[in-house]
Order: structure tokens, then sequence, then C-alpha cells
């Protein structure tokens, strides 16, 4: 009998789900994913036998119960009198009770983590750039068999702590598409603006002073459309709305404006592109912290905010003078083929143990 994986999954955003199928492609053994607010996402995994709906902890929370939400420091989420979460804790702990999971995948959820753990159930758990030094996060770290980190070590973050980088698996790059498209073509003085689902700031009106700063470069927004003041976008701006594949409008850009989002930027690192990643405010500083480990590895041009309307043409400047070739070496191997291969190792390793306590347990009950 094959070893049996389970991923939890958190919600938030497109970025979990991605990177949990792109291993899921790479994974020899059965897998089952679990998650909130499944609603119209279709998940995709050769090896994926069945995606279970855990209900959603931010659903009706009473306020009473929010005003307690972080009265403990090993959580960071844990609101009183909230059926939702009673209930989400009976769901995964009765599946974990039911189907006994050689390891779970946690990427991420402190207080799944520390429930996993509680259940008696070996866990790998996916590691985020950001300041992650509070007791929540550590907890994790700690109940954990190993950490993997979805990028090189090279692109580690200096304010880590050496036991976390100890047990790491560090990985190369990878992203939801493998390949770039080499049909197409660079065109000069092109700047592609993408914003993904997890953003939510509305830029309009810097896009349209950033777009009027520069009227030699076209500007294309991605994953916005116009807003009702059409009449003030100037000729060069152009908001092509949400795009579901917008690979090949990124690999046309001389330079592309990100957020610094995890999916993004490996997706624009696989592309080679040119590009500036400008942190939006996420809990315990994860964009921020990126933009200082891109930077610091001339990975891109990283910004801890929006920059002031006159600092486009330099920043712009700055990108195209990048060497995408730095890449290189974040996308030596196929990093979701490595998370697997780790994954089953564990679930091997867990399944061997398991084996040897049930032994073990039948000798004394023989004896």
């Amino acid at each position: 009998m094959k070893e049996n994986i389970g991923f939890y999954v958190h919600y938030h955003g497109l970025g979990h789900k991605h990177r949990t199928e792109a291993i899921l492609r790479h994974l020899t053994v059965p897998a089952t994913v679990l998650t909130s607010r499944i609603d119209d996402l279709r998940w995709r995994g050769p090896t994926l036998t069945s995606v279970r709906e855990l209900a959603c902890d931010i659903d009706d929370v009473p306020e009473s119960g929010l005003r307690h939400a972080e009265d403990v420091p090993s959580f960071h989420y844990a609101p009183l009198w909230t059926d939702n979460i009673t209930r989400r804790v009976a769901q995964y702990t009765a599946w974990l009770d039911q189907q006994k999971p050689d390891v779970m995948v946690v990427d991420v959820s402190a207080e799944i983590s520390m429930l996993t753990r509680l259940a008696s159930i070996p866990q790998i758990v996916m590691r985020q750039h950001g300041d992650r030094s509070d007791a929540a996060h550590l907890g994790a770290y700690a109940a954990a068999r190993s950490l993997l980190a979805p990028f090189p070590q090279h692109m580690e973050d200096e304010i880590t702590p050496d036991w976390v980088k100890e047990k790491t698996i560090y990985l190369d790059g990878f992203c939801r598409q493998a390949d770039g498209d080499d049909a197409v073509k660079v065109v000069p003085n092109r700047v592609v603006v993408m914003f993904g689902r997890g953003g939510s700031c509305d830029v309009h009106q810097r896009l349209r002073e950033a777009a009027s700063s520069m009227p030699d470069h076209e500007w294309i927004v991605l994953g916005k459309s116009d807003d009702e003041r059409r009449d003030r976008t100037p000729a060069n701006l152009r908001f092509a709305g949400w795009i579901a594949a917008p690979q090949r409008y990124l690999a046309s850009a001389d330079v592309v404006i990100s957020s610094a989002g995890h999916n993004s930027v490996m997706e624009l690192g696989n592309l080679r592109s040119r590009f500036i990643a400008i942190a939006e405010q996420r809990p315990f500083d994860e964009q921020l912290r990126k933009t200082v480990v891109l930077q610091r590895e001339q990975l891109a041009i990283g910004l801890p905010a929006w920059p002031q309307t006159h600092q486009w043409p330099n920043l712009i400047k700055q990108a195209k003078q990048l060497d995408p070739r730095r890449w290189d070496q974040v996308f030596i191997d196929d990093g979701a083929k490595q998370a697997a291969a780790h994954i089953e190792q564990v679930a091997r390793w867990s399944r061997s143990h398991r084996q040897h306590a049930s032994g073990e347990e039948e000798c004394r009950l023989a004896s």
C-alpha cells in the first residue's frame, strides 16, 4: 500500500493553491487537499484523490469573540464562541483520525500546524519570507518534521534564526507556468503592471501619474479595469482587466511592475523578466522582506512602497539594466519536483515508524 499524503492549503489569494498544484504534478502517491472556500476553483493534480472543504474560520465570527482572537501568543488567530471554528477543528481532526495520513503538508497556518501535531501526525510546514519570529510561527516550525522553503538558500533572509535554517529544505524556483513563451518578443519601452487577486490597493490615479511622467513608454495594466474617471486616463495607459493567462503580456514587456507576492515573483523570474517589485502590506512584513532579498540579490528592483511620480523614469532605467541571467541560479532544477521527492521521503519515514510502533504495541499486548 502506498503512502498517504495530505495538504492543508490556506484559502487567501491563489498563491498557496498554485504552489500545491505544482507539487502535486510530481507526486507518485495519493494526496488529499483540505482547504476552505473552494467555491468554483478547479483543483488539478494526477494523484489528487479528493479536495475536502473545511468550515472557514473567518465566517460568522461574533465581535465579542473576535476581541479575543489574539489572546494566546502561540496562536495567530483564535476567536472565542465561533461555531465555524469548532466545526472546522472537528472536521479536520475527524479526517486525520479516519485517513491517518503519513504526513501533512501545511501551507500555511500556525493553528493547523499545532493541531496536526496534537493529533500525533507528522507534518512538513511551508515557509514564507517575512519576519516570522513570533511565538506562533516558531511553534509551528518546531512542531514540523521539516520545513520547505520555496526558494533557494541564497534567497534566505538574514533575519531567519539559525535553527530554522538548519531545519529547512531549500528548493529551486518553481511556479504555475513551467516555461516561458520564446515566441514572444520584447516590445521596447513597454511597461506591464500586474496585479493579482490578493492585492487590494486602489492605484488608478498613481498609474495615471506614472504613465503621464513617461509619455514615450506604453503602460499596460493587468488585473484591474479602468475606473469611472476614464476621461483622465492618458493615451499611453491601458487597463486590460483580469487576464487568466498573462504570460504573453509579461514576456513582451521591457519592464514589469508587480507586487512582491511569492507566486508573482517566481513567475516573473521564470520568464527572466526585468521587473520592479513593490511591497504591499502583508502580515509579518512578508512582501517587504522579500523586496529586501530581491534587491540584495539583484534579481529585481525591490521597493518598500509605491514610489513618488518623479522617481519612475530612474526606476525604469535601473530595471532595464538588470541582468535576467541571475535568475538562472534560482531555476537550476524544478523546485516543485524537489518538494514532491522530499514529501514522499518523509511519508515513507513516517509509515515505517508507524508500522514499527504498531509492532511494539502488538508485542506489548502479547506479553
